[in-house]
């Protein structure tokens, strides 16, 4: 875990980090909501919609915590941008299989109270393309019990357009008997919290959440 606060940690990457923020205003007229939801130290997992590669820049520069995030292993082919994506705090993933290895950095990353960026749809999803949740997110917050605050990210990404960042309140995953939950369970806590992020995003109308619901707020 070295590698990850040793980046975050330099004056020079906190001076590319104001760079790149005002760059980002300049460009879009964004605006951060929500801030007060992020709770300032300790394991926490950040769940966004993902629609496009701005969505990773928009979350390290803005959300209020120094995050850690899973790319696609394809992005660590190029020498320049593996180190400059490596520096911002991301790790390799393999989506076309069950990346163990990703999956163990990730829970490292939690259990030493750290912050993880993760979109629960595992890909960017476009206008049109149904909305499928994966169970990662439920699964690595069971396993640290790091709440999940639901971020979405809403406009479209033009020249001078509006762009708004939603951070929601965080989730609890939790068994209302004590005992591990299902992967039923897991799936429908996924389900639910894509639902959330979609509406804080104006995708969709509000989700109701079921009476067996695996999530509480605190």
């Amino acid at each position: 875990m070295k590698s990850f606060k040793k980046g975050y940690d330099g004056m020079l990457f906190r001076f590319v980090l104001f760079l790149v923020r005002r760059f980002l205003h300049i460009i879009f007229r964004l605006r951060v909501h929500g801030t007060e939801n992020m709770p300032q130290e300790g394991a926490v997992i950040v769940a966004l919609n993902h629609k496009s590669y701005w969505d990773a820049v928009l979350a390290v520069t803005h959300i209020p915590r120094k995050l850690n995030f899973m790319a696609k292993k394809e992005l660590f082919r190029y020498p320049v941008l593996k180190s400059i994506i490596k520096w911002a705090g991301a790790f390799p993933v393999n989506r076309g299989a069950s990346d163990l290895g990703a999956i163990k950095t990730a829970l490292s990353i939690l259990r030493s109270q750290n912050a993880m960026a993760i979109f629960p749809e595992g890909r960017r999803v476009f206008k049109n393309e149904a909305h499928t949740a994966k169970a990662g997110v439920a699964m690595l917050a069971e396993k640290t019990g790091a709440p999940v605050v639901p971020v979405a990210i809403a406009g479209r990404y033009r020249l001078f357009a509006k762009i708004d960042l939603y951070i929601g309140e965080p989730m609890y995953v939790k068994s209302k008997d004590g005992k591990k939950l299902t992967g039923e369970e897991l799936r429908q806590f996924s389900d639910e919290l894509l639902a959330k992020i979609l509406y804080m995003a104006g995708e969709q109308d509000a989700p109701t959440p079921k009476e067996n619901s695996t999530w509480t707020l605190e």
